[in-house]
């Protein structure tokens, strides 16, 4: 399914083109059956007094398209708010479009997007709520202007982080959207191509003599507005006696560059031709001896390659992707400034050496061909990955709700690093004598805390040692935590995006999970049962790797918590009930981090209403009056905790988890105990917590022994 704003239609046949190709070459090398959706906005008048306007209301509804049924449903953009509300708009119609054409029975398996917003934005809300993977392509301004407005850029960053592929025509595109924030190991550069059979030399005397033409032609092309710099090119040619100028274009420019042609003494060499229609432009192309482009931004600039297909070289500012299509002195040159003077100077250069044959074979290695084979391949890549997370299924696994509130008490058993940067070797070991202090509190109420340790601990002989013996006296149980950012293999996988494990490699993932379980059988003496991934980055995929690990519980998922903005996992749909998640590389048996959301600025946590798994975590959450909170010291006060446990219980969650991070427990060791204060009050705080637990709710400790008893598949 194809969604975009940026789509030819029968009034305006050259519009977004370029999306039309790319596709059509597409379907061509895949076979893959297509759908596109092309919403326009809604107009009452098609007048031509309205301009573009008008062009809105005459185009049809519905139309085919070199064999393809194209939908161009209307949406309302509103005056003075367009911008802000167009993503709504556009989500609003894209999904009642596309589930009517599920409900004929046209179902697709992927959303193909283009441009970032408002279209790519609006086309990840709908993908969420149908559960379709979605690919976004960014194409230009999308990215040089709206990612200059803070509203629209964090939009644009969430999107994303959500979308299963991002695609950048320019690697310059894709270079501006890391500078913003966006994961580079998301972004794939696949540039547009050409279509070398439309776009080719012709008979060039026969064109010029229909045209009247004589001596050097320039032409430009692209709409009449200030971006696309007609008139640095107005003034080049001014310094050019005996060179015509071919304007080909509409728009609000056009009265301005007129009057300016005629202050420079060129209007009789400066043609305006309008708007042509996609195919026309081959015999402007074949007329003119360059091609001139002094945009101030581009993305991967179709009429460069397009003119130099037909054999002319062009002259181009240093602007977006141009540098990648002129990559060769064949092609053309790049101004060395964006001025007529520069400019001039370049088009004198370029059309004193051109070699027109030399120019056409640099275009041949630039079809669609190599594009098309790019898409095939990420499309089949995140429906193989689709493919394999539909086969995992979950089911429910308790057998009968405990007598009595069951706790289990973990510990994120960790270096001590920034959390901001997740580098391999900016970290440090504490000493275990903070968490023996927070070892015999729990001790003193009849708690068997959890561990989860992670390599700089489990290989560092102190830390080892002390584990060790907890775990042989019965004192506390042992599983693994995967900082994947410091747990060998490393290279090559650094970064926000990364550290989250579920974004790995699956062949990454599995070899850091068997370094580090071999490292914990060093250290302890027994194979690891247990484990929870840091930063809680799990998805339904991960737990391949989880269970090929010879995993068998997992603490991971965060409930009520979504991480997406950054590109983690979601789990604001995902419940606190255990359930068991079967791959096929075995079962594993997971218990949520307990949480819930709570109205902003008070205690009135939300009911319980979702279902055990992750298979709901897709759709998308209300949380803008509300917060998740987390069972948990860190962040908490004891009413909050109070609250949130008779939640839980009300809403009849079984095991409820309490966590925290052994970093916690020492001072200046995470945000959370910036000195011995702030750690003084977790240590109390959790005191009085584990005596509330215990004495004023009647509630019990679990281990992760027990488990075993309570947790059990139903026949």
């Amino acid at each position: 399914m194809t969604f975009t704003t940026l789509y030819p239609n029968e009034a305006a046949p050259s519009h977004g083109v370029f999306v039309e190709n790319r596709l059509d070459a597409f379907r061509r090398h895949s076979g893959a059956e297509v759908s596109v959706i092309a919403p326009i906005p809604w107009f009452p008048a098609s007048h031509p007094l309205f301009g573009r306007y008008a062009r809105y209301a005459a185009a049809p509804v519905l139309e085919q398209r070199r064999g393809l049924e194209v939908r161009h449903p209307r949406y309302f953009l509103p005056p003075k708010i367009g911008m802000d509300y167009a993503p709504t708009a556009l989500a609003r119609v894209f999904e009642r479009e596309a589930r009517a054409l599920i409900a004929e029975g046209r179902d697709f398996d992927l959303i193909d997007a283009h441009y970032l917003y408002p279209d790519a934005v609006a086309a990840v809300r709908v993908a969420r709520a149908l559960g379709k993977p979605v690919v976004l392509t960014a194409r230009g301004s999308d990215v040089t202007l709206f990612t200059k407005y803070p509203r629209q850029r964090a939009m644009i960053l969430d999107a994303i982080y959500k979308a299963d592929g991002v695609i950048a025509v320019a690697a310059a595109l894709k270079e501006g959207l890391v500078e913003i924030g966006a994961p580079a190991e998301k972004i794939t550069v696949l540039g547009n191509g050409v279509d070398l059979s439309g776009f080719r030399p012709l008979d060039r005397d026969e064109i010029r003599a229909r045209m009247h033409l004589q001596g050097d032609v320039i032409a430009s092309v692209g709409s009449l507005i200030p971006r696309k710099g007609h008139d640095v090119v107005v003034g080049a040619v001014a310094s050019m006696p005996q060179a015509t100028l071919l304007i080909v274009g509409e728009g609000e420019e056009r009265a301005r560059l007129q009057s300016l042609a005629q202050k420079l003494g060129v209007a009789e060499r400066v043609r305006f031709l309008g708007q042509m229609a996609h195919g026309d432009l081959t015999e402007i192309y074949n007329a003119a001896d360059a091609l001139a482009l002094a945009s101030t931004h581009e993305g991967w600039p179709n009429v460069l390659l397009e003119a130099i297909a037909c054999g002319t070289p062009a002259v181009a500012s240093d602007a977006g992707g141009n540098r990648e299509v002129i990559a060769a002195p064949a092609a053309g040159r790049i101004a060395p400034a964006r001025t007529a003077e520069a400019f001039a100077a370049a088009l004198k250069d370029v059309l004193a050496r051109s070699d027109r044959a030399m120019v056409r074979r640099y275009a041949q290695a630039h079809s669609w061909d190599d594009t098309s084979v790019g898409l095939t391949k990420l499309f089949g890549d995140i429906l193989s990955r689709e493919k394999q997370r539909a086969a995992i299924s979950t089911r429910r696994i308790l057998r009968d709700r405990p007598a009595k509130p069951r706790l289990i008490v973990t510990v994120d058993t960790e270096e001590i690093f920034d959390w901001s940067a997740f580098s391999p070797n900016e970290n440090r070991v504490a000493r275990p004598a903070d968490v023996d202090r927070f070892q015999s509190l729990c001790e003193e109420f009849g708690a068997r805390p959890l561990y989860f340790i992670t390599w700089p601990l489990m290989t560092n002989a102190e830390n080892a040692g002390y584990f060790r013996q907890l775990a042989e006296h019965d004192r506390a149980d042992l599983g693994l935590h995967l900082h994947q950012w410091n747990t060998p293999p490393l290279g090559g996988f650094a970064g926000d995006y990364y550290s989250w494990q579920c974004n790995l490699p699956p062949e990454i993932h599995a070899a850091k999970l068997k370094t580090l379980g071999e490292a914990f059988e060093r250290a302890f003496g027994f194979s690891p049962r247990a484990h929870r991934a840091g930063r809680y980055g799990v998805s339904p995929l991960a737990y391949r790797e989880i269970a090929g690990a010879g995993i068998r519980y997992d603490f991971s998922p965060s409930s009520s918590f979504d991480f997406s903005a950054k590109g983690g996992p979601d789990f604001s749909a995902a419940g606190n009930e255990p359930f068991e998640i079967l791959t096929d590389r075995g079962g594993v048996l997971v218990t949520p981090v307990c949480g819930a959301r709570a109205v902003r600025g008070g205690r009135a946590f939300l009911k319980q209403k979702l279902a055990p798994g992750l298979d709901n975590c897709r759709a998308p959450q209300s949380r803008h009056l509300t917060a998740a909170f987390r069972l948990s010291c860190e962040q908490a006060r004891f009413d909050e905790l109070v609250s949130l446990t008779k939640s839980l219980d009300e809403a009849g969650t079984p095991i409820l988890t309490f966590s925290l991070h052994s970093t916690t427990l020492t001072v200046g060791g995470n945000p959370y105990a910036p000195d011995a204060a702030a750690v003084d009050a977790s240590f109390a705080l959790i005191r009085r917590y584990f005596d509330f637990f215990t004495k004023g709710f009647g509630g019990d400790f679990a281990s992760l022994r027990d488990l075993g008893d309570i947790y059990s598949p139903p026949n």
